[in-house]
């Protein structure tokens, strides 16, 4: 695509974003005019029912974590002991009966407990997970707020009262008890239940900004979840997809409008599109933040060598604008890297890590300028560095078995380069995965092929998108 079609896709698609769709989000769609087909950003309403047979907790673990609440509730439950030595017995053969999964008995068991104590809180408690159990969600509820308004500080059974209410469609009630529990409840798989629904519910109820801390807490209690990651990429593609929407009624010809349409064609692989889409945005306010770095990180994987010529400028511009633009600085000294001109690349890093001394990139840099310049002993502290602030770096991993190799830490070395070739293995996958992404697909080949064997100090070969030198 030329880029003259490039500014009437950027064009067409902002003005095609009709008023009367913008005030129905649940029915807005964008067209992307100028293709051979046509393409729909539609922003739909949350479904609840996408994640209610991901976000649940079975009942092997609600049974697990039932049991130990019963256990948990044996003091509550046989609180007058002393009083009525017959609420002992029946509170002995009901958690039996629990244990082995005799709910029915279980649950007529805790009722004559309630009969001669109704404000039995165990009793009550574990009604309710007798109800849970069996499926009698409504019944459980009414059990376990019972509970709650006795002894309000039951975290546990705040989840499951909440989880109850889910079941039942009771949402105000069971967001009220599942917030409460997602803040207090120690045991993870219960809380994980807790969060899972609480997800699921805000989710479905467009409340996107309350998922997306939910779902944030979510990764951290288990980050390699992938229901969990998926269910994150949804909620925070929605808020993206509000925003555009927003910007398009509110400034459909503004300048940043123009530089997110470039941004979003540039994660497409429309190159010549993002270049015109951002070009436009700089008509518009030639000092808008962010654009002329957005400019030359799209050129600088151009295939064109003019166009990849004219980054240095853009990144150059970028500095101009924000002085303190650490990332500007790392780009121009990878490109000074590639003259190569090494006094020039080594001031621009210098500058960035003065600036941000944990930015990966200058650290990575400027250990390599001076792994160059054989330096290797004092190029490892730095790329050393690169690899603890950005463990997924893979270059960096390959210099710095470069560097240890040269400083004579052989075993040092064998293990860098093995992390290399993981990363590189994992990094074909990403590949493959993002097929169908023509700037992933961009990007990742612009990273290098083959692994040369370890004999100079910045190996030949492809550069990435950092103009970096790679194996």
């Amino acid at each position: 695509m030329c880029a003259a079609a490039g500014c009437a896709e950027v064009i067409a698609e902002v003005k095609d974003v009709t008023t009367s769709r913008l005030l129905h989000p649940s029915k807005c769609a964008i067209r992307f005019a100028d293709a051979p087909r046509y393409r729909y950003l539609e922003l739909r309403r949350p479904e609840h029912s996408r994640f209610a047979s991901i976000f649940s907790m079975n009942a092997v673990g609600i049974l697990f974590v039932g049991l130990l609440l019963v256990t948990a509730n044996r003091s509550l439950c046989q609180g007058t002991a002393r009083a009525d030595p017959e609420i002992v017995r029946l509170a002995e053969q009901a958690e039996a009966d629990l244990h082995n999964q005799k709910l029915e008995q279980a649950a007529a068991e805790y009722q004559k407990i309630l009969a001669l104590d109704p404000n039995n809180i165990g009793a009550h408690s574990n009604l309710g997970l007798a109800n849970y159990l069996q499926g009698k969600f409504a019944p459980a509820a009414i059990e376990f707020r019972a509970a709650l308004r006795l002894k309000p500080d039951l975290w546990n059974i705040a989840a499951l009262c909440g989880l109850s209410e889910a079941k039942t469609a009771d949402n105000a009630d069971a967001i009220m008890h599942l917030e409460e529990a997602f803040q207090h409840v120690n045991e993870r798989s219960l809380r994980m239940a807790v969060g899972k629904q609480l997800f699921s519910i805000l989710f479905g109820a467009g409340e996107l900004n309350r998922a997306a801390g939910v779902v944030e807490e979510l990764k951290r209690l288990d980050p390699a979840n992938v229901d969990v990651l998926y269910a994150a990429h949804q909620v925070y593609s929605l808020l993206a997809d509000n925003a555009f929407v927003a910007m398009a009624q509110l400034g459909p010809d503004s300048a940043r409008m123009y530089e997110l349409r470039g941004d979003r064609m540039a994660q497409i692989g429309n190159m010549q599109g993002a270049v015109a889409a951002y070009r436009l945005a700089i008509e518009r306010d030639p000092h808008l933040s962010g654009v002329h770095f957005a400019m030359g990180e799209v050129l600088s994987i151009s295939r064109n060598a003019e166009e990849r010529a004219e980054a240095e400028n853009e990144y150059a511009m970028a500095l101009a604008d924000n002085p303190l633009d650490e990332k500007a600085e790392c780009r121009l000294g990878d490109i000074e890297m590639q003259r190569p001109n090494l006094k020039g690349a080594a001031q621009h890093y210098q500058r960035a890590l003065q600036l941000q001394p944990n930015d990966p990139d200058a650290n990575e840099g400027y250990g390599m300028v001076l792994l160059a310049s054989d330096s290797s002993q004092e190029a490892r502290n730095y790329l050393s560095r690169a690899v603890q602030l950005d463990p997924t770096n893979e270059t960096a991993y390959y210099h710095l078995s470069e560097a240890s190799r040269k400083s004579g830490d052989l075993d040092a070395s064998k293990r860098e380069m093995e992390e290399f070739l993981k990363l590189k293995a994992q990094r074909e996958n990403l590949k493959r995965s993002f097929g169908d992404l023509p700037l992933h697909t961009a990007r990742q080949a612009s990273q290098g092929q083959a692994v040369p064997a370890p004999v100079t100090a910045v190996p030949r070969g492809t550069t990435d998108v950092h103009n970096k030198s790679i194996p």
